[in-house]
């Protein structure tokens, strides 16, 4: 009966310590608050953003209607300190954002002053 009672406890010990350890958080990444999915809606134009935390991403754009469809990859780098967000494409295209994060909002604003407002999905 000891027997039985040791090996009950000794199972339900290593239960209670994988249900411990086996709980990570796999949420985006708190140290860069882009890394996720980011979207812009714009009367039935989509663009998505998604950002890993690798340093690599994707450019997603399409349409309502789906008329056309456009997928680019990219790596990325991103500096908190100066709100700098630098996309360098697949075909060496290279563009430059101020970024403004408030939220689940974010404005990127490019080197000509365009500013799209993106949501995190």
């Amino acid at each position: 009966m000891k027997t039985l009672r040791l090996i009950g406890t000794t199972l339900l010990m290593v239960v209670l310590c994988l249900n411990f350890t086996a709980c990570g958080d796999d949420d985006d990444d708190p140290s860069n608050p882009i890394v996720g999915v980011w979207q812009n809606d714009d009367e039935g134009e989509h663009l998505r953003w998604t950002f890993r935390n690798d340093g690599s991403g994707e450019e997603h754009l399409f349409y309502d209607n789906d008329s056309e469809s456009y997928t680019y990859q990219f790596t990325y780098t991103y500096d908190s300190k100066s709100s700098t967000l630098i996309i360098n494409y697949d075909d060496d295209d290279t563009d430059k954002y101020t970024i403004n994060i408030n939220g689940n909002t974010m404005t990127a604003k490019n080197e000509y002053g365009t500013e799209i407002t993106y949501k995190k999905k």
